[in-house]
C-alpha cells in the first residue's frame, strides 16, 4: 500500500495509434488515448472490454477505479504538452492485475496529500494506495505510475 520499488517491466507502455487496443484473453493490454477530459472514460472503458470476464468482480470494480484515478491524475497534473497521450498498460500475473499509466509530464510531485473535504482533491492516490497491493512512481523521459492489485483467482 506504500509506494514500492518499480516491478520487472522495462518502461513506458507503448502507445498504439488512434487509441488502438492490442490484446487478447489476457494478452498484455496497451492503450494510449489523448489527454483531456475524455480521458479517464475511454481509458476505463477499454479495460473494461479487455478484462471481460474477470477473476472477480472486485477485482474488475479495483482496476477500472484505479485506472480512472492515475489517468484522470495524468490529465490534471502532468502538465504535458497538448497534443500529447496517456498509455494505460495492464497484465494479469500470477494472483496479480499489473497496472501501470504513463504520460509525458516531468515535473511536480507524484505523492499522496491529505484529502480537501472543503476544496476537493486529494482523494486519487489515497484510493490507488488503498486499493492497491502496492503502488509506485518512476521518472525517465515522463512519469510512469504503477499499481499492483492482488485478487484470489477464480477456482
Amino acid at each position: 500500500m506504500r509506494p514500492a520499488q518499480p516491478s520487472a517491466t522495462d518502461g513506458a507502455s507503448e502507445a498504439l495509434p488512434g487509441g488502438a487496443i492490442r490484446s487478447g484473453p489476457r494478452a498484455p493490454f496497451d492503450f494510449s488515448v489523448a489527454t483531456g477530459p475524455a480521458a479517464p472514460r475511454a481509458a476505463r472503458a477499454a479495460m473494461r472490454t479487455w478484462m471481460g470476464r474477470p477473476p472477480t468482480n472486485k477485482l474488475l470494480t479495483d482496476a477500472l477505479m484505479v485506472i480512472g484515478e492515475l489517468v484522470a491524475n495524468s490529465v490534471r497534473h502532468a502538465h504535458a504538452p497538448a497534443d500529447s497521450a496517456i498509455g494505460v498498460h495492464a497484465e494479469m500475473r500470477a494472483e496479480v492485475l499489473f497496472l501501470e499509466v504513463t504520460d509525458a509530464g516531468v515535473s511536480g510531485a507524484v505523492a499522496r496529500r491529505r484529502p480537501d473535504l472543503t476544496n476537493g482533491g486529494g482523494f486519487g492516490l489515497n484510493l490507488v494506495a488503498t486499493l492497491s497491493r502496492r503502488w509506485g512512481v518512476a521518472r525517465g523521459p515522463g512519469t510512469r505510475v504503477w499499481a499492483e492489485l492482488a485478487f484470489a483467482p477464480a477456482a
